[in-house]
């Protein structure tokens, strides 16, 4: 308990080295613990580490006797790294659709979302490769990732959001950055599917929606 809530510290000091290392202590000593994995789960996408959310959330939802709010918080991280198929899956392995709360609204209904995906190809391990670069060229500009969010649309696509603590303008040419390292690494990015944008952290509001600001 005592590494998760460093861990937590580390978070909220937007310190993502440290937070790391104190979540996999926190892991490594009682990886059997649902808060913990739930908990470490969602604060390790927030800061943009993907893989391990993704480890977190996986080890979850393979627990077995386990209750409805704790595959949801799975189901929550895995759809987070944009494993829709995953999240799906965990939804529908038990009755956890009584634990959904307003702003699970994401969690219901998945299979046209995912149908679109697999018509173009875009499989799993392209979505995470294109989220982790994305993820990486934040961090490589010189910008600490405060929140994450997927926001899904109508027509099925989705706009990856990354909170950064700076202005809009600041955000735009973080975006510019985003889009020239996607299309040198891919042939193909799926902007008609998928794209990653920042945000500034300021426009943050939880429960699934944000706001316009100044720029």
């Amino acid at each position: 308990m005592c590494w998760l809530v460093l861990a937590f510290v580390a978070f909220l000091r937007s310190d993502r080295d440290r937070f790391i290392r104190c979540a996999e202590a926190a892991y490594a000593l009682a990886n059997y613990d649902s808060m913990v994995l739930g908990n470490a789960a969602s604060l390790a996408l927030n800061l943009g580490a993907t893989d391990l959310a993704v480890k977190y959330a996986r080890r979850l939802a393979a627990m077995k006797h386990g209750h409805a709010r704790m595959f949801l918080a799975a189901a929550r991280a895995l759809y987070g790294a944009t494993l829709f198929e995953e999240a799906n899956a965990v939804m529908h392995s038990g009755n956890i659709q009584h634990a959904l709360t307003e702003s699970d609204c994401f969690l219901v209904e998945m299979n046209d979302l995912i149908a679109s995906f697999q018509r173009s190809g875009v499989d799993p391990q392209t979505r995470m490769a294109l989220l982790q670069l994305a993820s990486s060229t934040i961090r490589a500009s010189g910008h600490a990732i405060r929140r994450t969010r997927p926001v899904r649309f109508p027509d099925h696509t989705v706009r990856y959001e990354f909170y950064i603590d700076q202005s809009a303008s600041q955000c735009a040419n973080v975006n510019v950055a985003i889009a020239e390292a996607l299309t040198d690494e891919f042939d193909d990015a799926h902007p008609e599917l998928i794209t990653f944008v920042c945000r500034p952290l300021a426009s943050f509001v939880p429960r699934g929606t944000s706001f316009e600001i100044a720029r």
